[in-house]
């Protein structure tokens, strides 16, 4: 009821005290959805802010005010030096005036999410602060006024429904009409009767329905807090209603971030449960090597792959070869294979199980906040267990890139322009080695180098495959792909995402490769 037409019956007597005989000193904005009033003299100040935001509509009113020196506008130069003959509301209607002199007016229209501050000049208007209500301008002043006859005899005529009869109680007193009636006409009479002289009778109350905070004139619920006078009573209200909805504003964006955070932990712990049961699950590379060495007189010379028992799991299986290899080098080439996938399986497990302790806490930190009812509590939790960042670990490079593996060389590929120059500015060392397809756009690929160790040209081949897959030339039956260290590539500032250029470089020949098949 802070904007309601028995609140404003109230208010106005109280505005038309402190401001009879002030000037118009200033006229500002300084946020989108709130506009200050200043009014003085040689000896007081006083200031109205009002807010017209939909989710927010309301009036505070103070002495002292600190303008900010950055992003304040001034507003409605003509009023200014104008003085304040009287204050006024509007018979039944959720609105007030502030009458200056030479016939100009502000009203205050606080119709809910429809709020607004219009200035008149005698009935026409002439500027509106809230532009989003454009048809506001059309509004006349004298339209503001809406005499209704509210007798015993128009009661009975509307059968009972209060609600025609007096359309500005608001909720508050139909809720508690509708608590109390009997549906006996006289008798919910003298509750009307009694409803509005509570409401008329200069107690105002701060109490809640539903965990929503409200300014009443009646005291329906235990009131948290009770006022006398109007203007303290809507200073407080406006104050703890705007830390309510910045506790609901700021819950909003931890809570998405925390969720955001809580899907990146899950999906990474499926898809890394789901690499380790692939690599559990099927027969290890050191079985492999095992299944060679013992059948060394069965594998053919120059053999691409050869079928054996498996003696593990008892089965046939089909072992593929490298030709130029013996069957004992190539049994060694699978124990390497097999050290390798020992250490992804250490570091899958590693990740998996931090991956989940991050997301116990995640869970317990967005059901605290939820329960947070204190902003002050709330920014210090959130400042002291950083969840403005949501508690998020950097991804690992196999999260922000697709990720390949040659051999035990990393392959790295950009999956659109932003992270393409994510990959090439921030992840790709000067002696990785960079790879793109010829002349057409298409994803950055870096192969990460091994210290001491020169790239094979087959690891740049693999690669090349990769960066012709992912280019526009992916339907080509050979592409060709520029390769470089990555020292020579560069970035020029002004260029669009994913736009480098290249100062040395060799080309490859090769084969789009699908990596489902690499």
């Amino acid at each position: 009821m802070n904007n309601n037409h028995h609140f404003f019956k109230h208010l106005a007597p109280a505005l038309h005290e402190k401001l009879t005989g002030l000037e118009l000193i200033t006229c500002f904005s300084q946020e989108k959805d709130e506009l200050v009033l200043g009014f003085g003299n040689a000896t007081r100040d006083f200031f109205i802010k009002c807010s017209v935001l939909p989710s927010h509509p309301g009036l505070y009113f103070t002495e002292v005010f600190h303008r900010a020196k950055r992003n304040s506008v001034d507003l409605w130069p003509d009023l200014i030096n104008t003085h304040v003959e009287s204050v006024n509301v509007f018979k039944g209607e959720r609105a007030f005036a502030i009458n200056l002199n030479d016939k100009k007016t502000l009203v205050f229209k606080m119709f809910g999410n429809r709020a607004n501050v219009i200035v008149y000049q005698e009935d026409k208007a002439k500027f509106v602060f809230n532009n989003t209500l454009s048809q506001d301008i059309l509004l006349k002043l004298s339209e503001f006024h809406k005499e209704r006859s509210q007798t015993f005899e128009d009661f009975e005529k509307v059968e009972g429904d209060v609600f025609k009869l007096f359309p500005t109680w608001g909720k508050i007193p139909q809720k508690l009409f509708k608590k109390q009636r009997t549906g006996v006409f006289q008798d919910d009479w003298k509750l009307i009767q009694s409803i509005n002289e509570q409401m008329d009778s200069g107690f105002f109350y701060h109490i809640k329905i539903n965990d929503t905070l409200h300014l009443s004139l009646l005291p329906l619920e235990e009131p948290i807090k009770t006022f006398e006078d109007p203007i303290s009573a809507a200073n407080a209200f406006f104050i703890d209603k705007m830390q309510v909805s910045q506790l609901a504003t700021e819950k909003g964006k931890i809570r998405r971030a925390i969720s955001k955070s809580i899907k990146s932990c899950e999906q990474y712990i499926v898809q890394a449960e789901k690499r380790l049961d692939q690599i559990i699950l099927a027969t290890s590379n050191q079985d492999i090597g095992h299944i060679l060495m013992a059948n060394l007189h069965a594998i053919p010379k120059m053999a691409e792959s050869v079928e054996l028992l498996d003696f593990v799991n008892n089965e046939s299986i089909k072992i593929k070869l490298k030709k130029d290899l013996s069957g004992q080098k190539n049994a060694e080439n699978y124990y390497r294979k097999a050290k390798k996938e020992k250490i992804e399986i250490d570091f899958l497990e590693k990740n998996i199980a931090q991956r989940q302790k991050e997301l116990e806490t995640l869970l317990a930190n967005l059901n605290e906040i939820e329960e947070e009812s204190s902003l002050k509590t709330l920014r210090k939790f959130s400042k002291t267990e950083d969840l403005e960042k949501s508690q998020k670990s950097e991804k690992s490079i196999d999260e922000l890139f697709k990720y390949f593996e040659a051999d035990g060389y990393k392959i790295l590929v950009g999956k659109n322009s932003k992270n393409n120059d994510i990959l090439t500015q921030k992840y790709a060392s000067k002696n990785d080695l960079w790879l793109h397809a010829k002349d057409v756009s298409g994803s950055h690929v870096v192969i990460k180098d091994k210290p001491g160790h020169k790239t094979p040209p087959y690891i740049i081949e693999k690669a090349a495959e990769l960066a012709a897959w992912f280019s526009k030339r992916k339907t080509d039956s050979l592409v060709p792909v520029m390769f470089t260290p990555k020292k020579f590539v560069r970035k020029v500032k002004g260029s669009l995402a994913g736009q480098v250029v290249v100062d040395k470089e060799d080309i490859v020949l090769v084969v789009p490769k699908d990596p489902a098949k690499f």
